[in-house]
């Protein structure tokens, strides 16, 4: 009968140790394993991200001097040229009309300076006057004539010859405009001259006459020689339009654009959000598409202008200037720019899976040594997509949960990592 009592009793006694042991066991396992991370003090660098691609930094426009046409055309679409490579020659044959007629403008113009030097209206010699005066009328009749002849011939041409031809024609029109105005100012100087009142005047006018008369032979000389339309700097040639002989070309418009291909930017559309942090000669990190190895870089301009995106986001461009060294970088290949906003050298920094948004606020849970968790709100400051500066609610040395967060209660004791 004792020995009965004694086994039940055993029995009992072990049942409880075993329901004892499975509990703990239980315990032990409903513990939520947590990763963590400690607080540290580091320096921390927000930046901004944009997509975009490269594009050349250096053109430059080649433009004709004035309206005419191409009489030889050097170089074909897309050409390598070095600096000071002749591109086209314009035709010259109503270029050096205008300097003709500008050399004899001189003459004129001298001739009557002389006259008016050489003594008063009555005692003046007016063979000077005369020969300008003779001069000029031969300029009107020399530029009618030109004017008439190529007159003629664009009205027997096509409609295509004529659309070559009426630069010239306008040219030809202007000049003739020219040597009027000039005959008249050789009359008037002459006429001038016979009045003995007005020598000062006549004076006056005949040295002005004469300083017009060299500034537009300067011109006139000037524009020939440009008739040779040459490359700015070593690069690639880009025509615009059609570019053939015989095709017309019109001032401020260009016929050619050459490019230097050693010279890229990076043109990146950032977002209005972020713009604000953006400023000139801020450093950035330019990566290619096609390339590993990222470029460093610098801000070089921002764009006023606002653009739309193709997400319908309000965005502006800004152009990064980068070295690729012997990197094979060509216009046009797309890639991301990083672009350094602000720099903290000492910040308290946690990771950003750290951080739980609950509502309006934000909260951390700190691990104990006792492996129980508390739930503190923080205050948060600068943002990157790795880390978060914490302005108030932790300390340097704390340890906080940085995966397994989301599950978890204040006062929850857990298993870390």
């Amino acid at each position: 009968m004792k020995r009965k009592t004694l086994v039940t009793t055993g029995i009992v006694a072990a049942a409880v140790v075993a329901l004892g042991g499975g509990y703990a066991y239980s315990v032990a396992n409903s513990r939520p394993e947590v990763g963590t991370a400690v607080v540290e003090r580091a320096e921390l660098t927000a930046t901004v991200s944009a997509s975009g691609s490269l594009a050349a930094a250096h053109t430059s426009g080649v433009y004709a001097p004035v309206a005419g046409t191409i009489a030889k055309l050097e170089v074909a679409d897309g050409d390598t040229v070095a600096k000071g490579d002749t591109l086209a020659t314009l035709s010259t044959g109503t270029l050096k009309l205008a300097v003709a007629q500008a050399k004899a403008a001189v003459s004129a113009a001298g001739a009557q300076l002389d006259a008016v030097n050489r003594g008063v209206p009555a005692a003046i010699d007016r063979s000077a006057g005369n020969a300008a005066l003779t001069a000029a009328r031969s300029q009107v009749s020399t530029a009618a004539k030109n004017y008439a002849a190529y007159l003629d011939d664009y009205r027997d041409a096509s409609k295509a010859e004529r659309a070559r031809m009426s630069s010239t024609l306008r040219n030809l029109k202007t000049a003739k405009s020219t040597a009027n105005a000039a005959l008249k100012a050789a009359e008037s100087g002459l006429h001038q001259l016979s009045v003995a009142a007005r020598v000062g005047l006549a004076r006056t006018a005949a040295k002005d006459a004469a300083k017009a008369a060299e500034r537009a032979l300067d011109l006139a000389q000037a524009n020939l020689d440009k008739a040779e339309l040459a490359a700015p700097f070593n690069g690639t040639v880009t025509f615009h339009g059609t570019v053939e002989k015989g095709s017309g070309v019109t001032p401020g418009v260009p016929v050619f654009t050459v490019t230097d291909p050693a010279q890229l930017e990076f043109r990146a559309l950032v977002n209005e959000t972020d713009i604000a942090g953006v400023a000139k000669d801020q450093t950035a990190t330019v990566t290619l598409d096609a390339f590993e190895q990222p470029f460093v870089g610098k801000v070089t301009r921002m764009h006023g202008d606002a653009e739309t995106t193709s997400t319908g986001s309000v965005a502006f461009e800004v152009e990064v200037a980068i070295e690729t060294g012997d990197t094979r970088a060509l216009s046009g290949m797309s890639g991301s720019v990083e672009l350094a906003t602000e720099s903290i050298p000492d910040a308290l920094v946690v990771p950003v899976a750290a951080v739980q948004t609950r509502g309006t606020a934000r909260t951390v849970f700190v691990v104990g040594d006792d492996s129980i968790v508390h739930a503190r709100e923080v205050t948060v400051g600068v943002t990157t997509d790795a880390s978060l500066q914490i302005l108030s609610g932790l300390s340097a040395g704390d340890r906080v949960v940085t995966t397994g967060a989301a599950a978890l209660t204040d006062g929850q004791q857990v298993r870390v990592k």
